[in-house]
């Protein structure tokens, strides 16, 4: 004996004046089908956009068939010939560890590498994102974690000599007869009589007097710079040369464009860091104290006549060259570097050593030049020009942008000097540890220079005023309180000596 089920897509009570509900997700009722159907909506896909039927999380597993059977039922037709809507993902479920974060495995957002990418994976490096780039984070060697490998290639910098992938920085040709006036401009600082084959590092004001972003600016010829900015801002700074010649300056005679990918670039830095180049070189001499003094750039010639630009700057504070090529020359280059620092007992280095160095010196990086601090906060006042004008450089002088309490860029010590604190503490004073307290810690590490932990950040007045004031770095979801000590951001090597040298 058959007993066929006979389908039931709607439930209606005589002589009430009820609600049939097809869609629970979004409301759609039956009524809400026939409706559409006489206002003309007879393709599925109007009933869908018309109604929001099957437009829910569940993608119309609930609701859509029966949907679909009342529109048939209304236009006379079998459920088959009116058809489905389309289906979007995740129409069959997935689990939520198929939608994890950016930090799980590889992911679909692109990522750029450096033209040194490969070389740095065959020595070692473990790898980390950068903004939208791939650069090495630390070389470890055996039995090193992350700890060990960064603190050993810090201290091997300031001992030996220490090589790093910089090609991610932003660069930017600027060139033509007004090149100088335009950078003059934008910088805070002087650049119009910047002498050719010398470099100045220089900050740029957005229009409300905020750093927006700085780097250094090489003078190649009288009508020529090579400029570089951050990382991270490498794209927003083209961007604003663009705008700036387009709308403000249209009569200035100046052409940007973007060299990021065209250059391949490490910087040498450590006490052996001349003489590993030199090694380097077709003509050693080319790179003396007396050829290239601090600030310099120059043209040479690596062995084997692969053309190079050089120069004498520092972000480590040792003495310190950062040394191009044209990119299909990148691995070249470091076949020719790397042997000579080997021999000098020097060490690949990454990121983390990278930051760590900085931190020892004071320099600011973005993390410091976040978007919400002066010139002045970032301790750099003295560079900002007081004979020319320069975007920012009226509203810099707001009242409010010149107050004494501030946030002042500083060092943090912990008071006992065992102790560790961490990025992202609130700084507060030792009395008062509530709310948003006085300040805040931007970065930190173990220096092996100073042999504890240090950190970097901002505070309400700055050193002078928390000389004889107890502080706290609180940070009471992940390690508590921990007493600290607020010193002059530049915690070592203070007046510059080695990175003369």
């Amino acid at each position: 004996m058959k007993t066929p089920i006979r389908p039931l897509y709607e439930v209606r009570l005589p002589n009430h004046n009820t609600k049939a509900f097809v869609d629970f997700q979004h409301d759609v009722t039956g009524d809400d089908v026939r409706l559409a159907q006489q206002e003309g909506f007879v393709s599925v896909e109007h009933l869908k956009r018309y109604t929001t039927l099957g437009m829910a999380t569940d993608q119309g597993k609930m609701g859509n068939v029966i949907g679909l059977a009342l529109m048939a039922d209304a236009l006379g037709k079998d459920i088959p010939d009116v058809g489905t809507t389309r289906f979007r993902p995740p129409y069959t479920p997935v689990a939520i560890g198929a939608l994890a974060g950016r930090n799980v495995a590889a992911h679909f957002k692109p990522l750029r590498r450096t033209p040194l990418h490969d070389w740095n994976l065959r020595h070692g490096a473990t790898m980390t994102e950068a903004g939208l780039w791939h650069r090495p984070w630390y070389f470890a060697r055996d039995g090193e974690g992350i700890d060990e490998a960064y603190v050993r290639e810090a201290a091997t910098v300031r001992k030996t000599v220490g090589i790093c992938d910089v090609s991610s920085l932003g660069k930017i040709a600027v060139q033509g007869p007004d090149a100088a006036e335009f950078l003059n401009r934008v910088y805070s600082n002087g650049f119009a009589k910047l002498p050719v084959g010398k470099a100045r590092y220089g900050i740029m004001l957005r229009d409300d007097g905020m750093v927006m972003d700085d780097g250094t600016t090489w003078r190649l010829g009288d009508t020529e710079f090579l400029t570089t900015t951050t990382t991270t801002n490498a794209g927003k700074v083209m961007v604003w040369f663009d705008e700036l010649l387009q709308t403000r300056w249209p009569d200035l005679k100046v052409h940007v464009s973007s060299v990021s990918d065209h250059w391949a670039g490490v910087s040498i830095a450590g006490p052996k860091s001349r003489e590993t180049i030199a090694a380097c070189l077709e003509h050693g001499a080319d790179i003396s104290n007396e050829a290239l003094p601090f600030m310099g750039v120059s043209r040479v010639t690596l062995s084997g006549g692969v053309e190079a630009l050089i120069a004498r700057i520092s972000f480590s504070g040792e003495l310190a060259y950062e040394l191009y090529v044209q990119a299909g020359y990148g691995e070249a280059m470091m076949d020719l570097l790397w042997p000579a620092a080997e021999a000098r007992s020097g060490c690949l280095y990454g990121l983390e050593a990278l930051g760590t160095l900085r931190i020892e010196k004071g320099h600011v990086t973005g993390a410091e030049l976040d978007g919400r601090v002066t010139i002045d906060d970032a301790g750099l006042g003295k560079m900002a020009s007081t004979k020319k004008p320069f975007i920012g450089s009226a509203l810099r002088q707001r009242p409010e942008l010149l107050r004494e309490d501030r946030p002042q860029l500083v060092g943090i010590f912990p008071k006992d000097r065992s102790q560790r604190f961490k990025g992202g503490s609130l700084l507060c004073d030792a009395d008062t540890v509530t709310g948003f307290g006085q300040g805040w810690v931007t970065g930190v590490t173990h220096s092996p220079a100073l042999g504890h932990w240090i950190g970097i950040g901002y505070i309400s007045g700055g050193a002078e005023a928390w000389k004889e004031r107890p502080a706290v770095a609180a940070d009471p979801v992940r390690s508590g309180n921990v007493y600290v000590e607020i010193v002059s951001p530049h915690m070592f090597d203070p007046t510059g000596e080695r990175m003369h040298g």
